[in-house]
């Protein structure tokens, strides 16, 4: 029973030309389907909503919405989790460098909530995942913060056959608090898969098992 908020957590991980539509991926542990996760937009402007709602005995169910919006030179974000914690996140950020972060309740706050210690050039979670969602094959590095930790993604190896690239990253939390207290994983094994040029599969690898999201 250990592992199911492992689960939720992966299914939140999951930082060329966008795809305008609506994204929908399936999140799967082997073969049971744990919920789905939905996306739209590109650049700062994306919505991101991930919904658990078949996790065994009901342990890890709830939902994660993310939001980013631009205006001008400024970019606000929202991220919100319900279920068994409840979290909100608002973080803004003025050209490169965040501005603001507010986290509540405030025992959820790390050292990393800090504004004057995130560093410059960042991303919000929303936004990479669009990255990896609207591209078309391997990413370039990316920094994500979400409010409570930095963390840089990385492709480390590409594989390309026929029409597939298959895309080793890694995800490396390099400030702040790991994931999953007490556990605090602060490395994670990512393969993303693009078919045709467009993704098509994300896993992420933790704790000797491997959380799926599939383009439905």
């Amino acid at each position: 029973m250990t592992r199911l908020p492992l689960i939720a957590a992966l299914s939140i991980l999951l930082a060329g030309p966008a795809l305008a539509q609506d994204q929908s991926f399936a999140l799967m542990l082997g073969n049971r389907q744990l919920g789905t996760l939905s996306f739209d937009g590109s650049g700062a402007n994306t919505h991101l909503l991930s919904r658990l709602d078949n996790t065994p005995l009901s342990v890890a169910d709830g939902t994660f919405e993310a939001t980013s919006r631009a205006s001008g030179n400024t970019v606000e974000y929202l991220g919100q989790n319900r279920g068994s914690k409840n979290r909100d996140i608002m973080i803004t950020r003025q050209g490169a460098a965040v501005g603001a972060v507010s986290v509540s309740p405030a025992d959820e706050m790390t050292e990393l909530s800090d504004v004057a210690k995130v560093p410059a050039g960042t991303l919000t979670t929303a936004e990479v995942f669009g990255v990896l969602a609207n591209g078309k094959t391997c990413p370039n590095p990316l920094t994500m913060y979400d409010g409570r930790r930095v963390v840089q993604l990385a492709t480390t190896a590409m594989d390309t056959s026929g029409d597939t690239v298959t895309c080793q990253m890694s995800y490396r939390v390099t400030a702040g608090k790991g994931h999953l207290s007490p556990f605090n994983f602060k490395s994670l094994a990512m393969t993303a898969i693009y078919t045709t040029g467009a993704l098509s599969q994300v896993t992420v690898s933790a704790g000797g098992f491997d959380v799926n999201l599939v383009r439905q």
